[in-house]
């Protein structure tokens, strides 16, 4: 192996393992922010989702980043480590759309009931 290869393998790792702990932070939020839409506090449910979307903004402008370097003709090897954290960024944006809808749709219905 060159050590160019090794460097790069390196960069590639560090950069999917920072998209797997911003993603992974974001879905540990809304977890927690859907526990408290279960309790009926939507003001707490409300911001752990937004801190989830910041969480995921992040990990989107890591994977943004080498996708671009991509575009720009940079050869990127393919790693299952970066897949995997595609996937899980992937993952956490839908689910934090739904939990959006979601904490709006209960704050509305919960208003119409009482």
């Amino acid at each position: 192996m060159t050590q160019q290869f090794v460097e790069e393998t390196d960069k590639l790792n560090e950069l999917s393992m920072n998209i797997l702990i911003h993603a992974g932070n974001a879905r540990e939020l809304l977890v927690k922010g859907l526990n408290e839409l279960e309790e009926m506090d939507f003001d707490k449910a409300e911001s752990l989702v937004k801190a989830a979307r910041k969480e995921v903004v992040i990990a989107h402008g890591l994977q943004t980043d080498t996708l671009q370097m991509e575009a720009a003709g940079e050869q990127i090897r393919y790693s299952t480590l970066f897949c995997h954290a595609q996937d899980t960024l992937m993952t956490a944006q839908s689910e934090i759309l739904i939990g959006e809808h979601m904490v709006r749709l209960f704050r509305k219905f919960s208003t119409k009931v009482n």
